[in-house]
């Protein structure tokens, strides 16, 4: 048996401003051939999964490309273009193949390609030429998974759990279905199911007995039950403005449509059932700020608007102002993206005392820079390892860092966005925030892990690229009616499942 891989993520969303060119996605790593190989081995990463389980399998494995990027806008055109070839060129040279994986988050935006995901499978499906050679592909479980991705992948597996931490699981997953049917074993079919309803991602963490916790446990018992080989849930990344997105249900079973259209409904059925419970309570700033104060013990704000996560800028200074206003003496640790700042603080050096102008540089739709004399305490390369998450064990940084003081509060300077996980970040620039009051965090849901007694979270509402009120934003190409912008009690399922 021989198969070909490649990983190719990006995170998209309509609200952001950002842009995501070949440099972007060179900062995290570009890959080719044996160094998808190489760079994966050992990781946690869906490809990383793949892989193993091919090699144990006796696969002889051809790796094509590996790359990813922070979420952001949309990714540049010509890049994208260029990785499509570059992946459809990789199968060619590789032919005869029996099968194919392919790792990719499912969320992707491109500004002339509407379905990129459902672009690379078709590349890749167009040089394999014979329909029969299955593909497998794993995907995020924010994913926006068309029906044109669901006809040309045999296989498609999404992760089942938020916080991301089955990342490899997922790849494993996949390419096991795939070992399987090139075997002759199982003759895999997806179909898929959607609403035109999208949730809010803060509710929908599949920690204890939370609603997509128990959409995680109906899909398991599915498969338990032998209903389907694996059924995969999709809340969908929200924040994307397209016509034909919605949450997904989807099902893969042993030849049998069928079955997997019912399977597939049943799972679409019960995130919508749940919809209404999806959206948790949120204050502003200054609230938060003046609860966290209040509060016996420590508090992580969670700036859901400005997530860096979810594409966001990161450079919303609207915490930081409410610290600096409510809380300016409280010992308290937050990250904004500010090259502009960041490149000044290295220009004085540390120690050094200035009047900064910080934030709202990036993305100036909401808010302008909040002016702050502060001192430079310490200036780094924000070089660190992820210990975590669906990038365990990759090492990014956050460029030229500063980390400025004002009061008590710690005010850490980067020049890029990236995805956060846990608090590797402010450890990587020396602050520890398990002596920090509050701590805010640009992530929708990695924060999780850091709670425990006498540690709460408070998310943030507002303006941002990442607004937590869905019904709020104002829409351009999503159809009508939808949830929630429209309280509707019967589901309107999309034009590809009607």
């Amino acid at each position: 048996m021989r198969v070909a891989i490649a990983s190719f993520e990006f995170e998209g969303n309509s609200l952001s401003l950002r842009v995501a060119r070949k440099e972007d996605f060179a900062r995290f790593g570009i890959f080719h051939g044996e160094d998808v190989t190489r760079v994966a081995a050992g990781k946690q990463f869906s490809i990383t999964g793949a892989l193993d389980t091919l090699t144990e399998a006796g696969v002889e494995v051809v790796p094509i490309f590996m790359s990813r990027c922070v979420s952001g806008g949309h990714v540049d055109d010509t890049f994208y273009d260029e990785v499509v070839d570059i992946i459809a060129e990789g199968i060619s040279a590789a032919l005869p193949l029996d099968g194919v994986y392919l790792s990719l988050h499912g969320a992707m935006i491109c500004a002339t390609e509407k379905d990129p995901e459902g672009g690379v499978i078709r590349a890749v499906r167009e040089r394999l030429g014979d329909p029969a050679i299955p593909i497998a592909v794993s995907l995020d479980l924010h994913a926006h998974v068309t029906q044109r991705m669901a006809d040309m992948a045999q296989i498609i597996v999404g992760y089942e759990t938020y916080p991301h931490v089955d990342a490899y699981r997922t790849g494993a997953c996949a390419a096991g279905l795939l070992v399987r049917a090139m075997k002759g074993e199982i003759d895999p079919v997806t179909r898929i199911r959607k609403y035109n309803a999208i949730v809010p991602v803060l509710g929908g963490a599949t920690l204890g007995d939370e609603p997509m916790a128990q959409v995680a446990a109906l899909s398991r018992g599915l498969e338990a039950e032998g209903r389907a080989l694996s059924v995969s849930y999709f809340p969908v990344q929200p924040w994307l403005d397209m016509a034909d997105v919605g949450v997904t249900g989807l099902a893969v079973t042993d030849g049998d449509p069928a079955a997997a259209t019912e399977v597939a409904q049943q799972v679409l059925d019960a995130i919508w059932d749940r919809r209404r419970v999806f959206e948790l309570p949120a204050m502003t700033p200054a609230e938060a700020v003046r609860a966290a104060v209040d509060y016996p013990g420590r508090t992580l704000i969670v700036d859901a608007p400005d997530a860096m996560g979810a594409g966001a800028q990161g450079d919303s200074p609207a915490l930081l102002s409410a610290l600096l206003e409510v809380a300016p003496e409280t010992d308290a640790a937050i990250y904004i993206v500010d090259p502009e700042t960041a490149a000044r603080a290295f220009e004085l050096g540390e120690g050094a005392e200035a009047e900064f102008h910080i934030g709202a540089k990036q993305d100036d739709r909401w808010f302008r820079p909040v002016s702050v004399v502060a001192r430079i305490e310490r200036l780094c390369d924000g070089r660190f390892t992820y210990s975590g998450g669906p990038a365990s064990g990759a090492t990014v940084t956050t460029g030229q860092t500063a980390l400025l003081r004002k009061g008590g509060v710690r005010i850490l300077v980067g020049s890029f966005p990236f995805y956060e996980h846990m608090d590797e970040h402010y450890a990587a620039c020396g602050i520890d925030i398990a002596g920090c009051k509050i701590a805010s965090f640009k992530n929708l849901m990695n924060y999780r892990k850091l709670l425990g007694p006498g540690v709460q979270y408070i998310p943030l509402h507002g303006p941002g690229g990442a607004p937590l009120r869905l019904q709020d934003v104002a829409w351009e190409n999503r159809q009508r009616p939808f949830w929630p912008a429209d309280d509707t009690d019967q589901p309107q399922p999309l034009p590809a499942t009607a």
